[in-house]
């Protein structure tokens, strides 16, 4: 399963940590992990190729964004991956945890 963990603080998306495997199909054949990688990929190059300065990100075992410039279209294009990965979530309910903290 897929573990997603958003910390957030007065709807200000401070960091988003994922980890696991979806454990829909095999590795390389997983399209729960695929599509999850693919959003996670191009959400950070978008970022990035607006400003280098904005997030930084660990891709360890677990991969971890965190939201450093938190100006409002850092936020937004973060915000809108997190909607994407509830979309997905509503079809592979299985395969994917999503938790959020809000500290406000």
């Amino acid at each position: 399963m897929i573990k997603v963990r958003i910390s957030k603080n007065n709807n200000i998306i401070e960091s988003i940590r994922c980890s696991g495997h979806a454990g829909y199909a095999d590795y390389g054949k997983d399209i729960v992990c695929a599509s999850f990688s693919t959003m996670i990929i191009t959400t950070i190059n978008a970022i990035l190729e607006i400003d280098k300065n904005a997030i930084s990100y660990t891709d360890n075992n677990d991969l971890e964004i965190i939201n450093i410039k938190k100006d409002n279209i850092t936020n937004s294009l973060l915000n809108n991956l997190v909607n994407m990965i509830y979309e997905l979530k509503d079809n592979y309910d299985k395969n994917i945890n999503i938790k959020e903290e809000n500290h406000e």
